[in-house]
Order: structure tokens, then sequence, then C-alpha cells
């Protein structure tokens, strides 16, 4: 990375942390005038850095800690679980339309929570999944319903 060239950019940011710099007393008013004049020469990153070597980091860019919400992530994965664990419980009615309602559920606000696009494609697949065990059981309810209504009639 030290030997790629700079920006009219880069050179300015190093040159106001040099300012910054000297205001705090940490450079003399000769030594920014004649680091300026360096970084405003410099063609690479590692000449910048070689100017700032001896200087603080700056408060800005102290960094803090990464706040990971895993709200969208969470809920996806709970949409697929949802979404396809009516799969083997086909044959109890009652728990797999419960799981395919959920896998609606949880896909729908996993896809509004979610920033990633791996987490939206996951609580895709378990909203399908849900919507596709939600079907199966309407259908297979609606059958056995015709069926003894069928039957009853005969």
């Amino acid at each position: 990375m030290n030997d790629l060239r700079v920006s009219d950019r880069d050179r300015e940011a190093v040159v106001t942390r040099l300012g910054t710099a000297a205001g705090e007393g940490r450079l003399s008013l000769a030594e920014l005038g004649d680091r300026s004049g360096q970084a405003y020469a410099a063609k690479t990153y590692g000449e910048l850095e070689a100017l700032v070597a001896d200087l603080p980091l700056a408060e800005r860019e102290h960094r803090s800690p990464v706040i990971v919400d895993y709200t969208g992530l969470v809920l996806s994965l709970l949409a697929l679980a949802g979404g396809v664990v009516w799969i083997p419980l086909f044959p109890h009615l009652e728990f797999s339309a419960l799981s395919g309602v959920a896998g609606v559920v949880f896909g729908i606000f996993g896809i509004r929570a979610s920033a990633h696009a791996l987490c939206r494609a996951v609580a895709v697949l378990g909203l399908v999944g849900g919507s596709v065990g939600v079907a199966l059981q309407v259908t297979w309810v609606a059958l056995h319903v015709l069926r003894y209504a069928k039957d009853s009639i005969l």
C-alpha cells in the first residue's frame, strides 16, 4: 500500500493533520512549513506516512467499537427455519401450519430488518418456504373437508 499513488485529497488531509499538530504545539512553524511542502510534493502513501509517523493519531481517527445489529440475521434464520420445518411435520397438521405461518411472518420482518443481501435472500427463502407450507396445508385441509362432505352427502 505504501507504493500506491496519493490524490490531492490525501495530501490535503495530511497537511490538515500537520496543522492540527502545530496548533497543539507538537510541531514548530518551521517544521510545519517544511513538512507541508513535502506533503504537497509526495507521490506515494509511504512518503505521506513518513511525514506523520512521529505524530499521535488525531482524536477522530481513534477506532470506536463496531456495533453490529444482528436483528435482521436472526429474523432471516428464523424465517428459514420456520419455512422448512413444516416439511417433516407435514403429517401433523397443526404443527406444520404454525411453522409455515412462522416462516411467513419472520420472512416479512427479516426482509424489512436486513440490510445485507444474503440475510434478505435467506428471509425470502423462509418466506417462500412458509408460503408453500401454508398453501399445502390449506389445500390438504380443503381436500379432506371436501372428501368428508362428499362421503356424508352420499
